[in-house]
């Protein structure tokens, strides 16, 4: 039985990165240590338990409630 695949995400024009749910935003990581952390770690890990791991994280990551999200995420 295969994995869904509900969270995605996309850097945005300022650097930072929304994580999405179901492309309805999570979360938005901000920071340039923090965004480094977040795209070395989607590179070298499985994708969805980073994205779950960085979208419970306080630090670094503001609520995404106002962003609206776009398709292709």
């Amino acid at each position: 039985m295969g994995t869904d695949r509900y969270l995605g995400y996309q850097q945005l024009h300022d650097g930072s990165v929304l994580i999405t749910h179901r492309c309805r935003p999570l979360q938005v990581v901000r920071g340039r240590q923090q965004v480094s952390e977040l795209l070395s770690a989607l590179r070298s890990e499985d994708a969805q338990a980073v994205l779950s791991r960085y979208s419970r994280r306080a630090d670094g990551a503001d609520n995404a409630a106002d962003i609206s999200c776009r398709s292709g995420v």
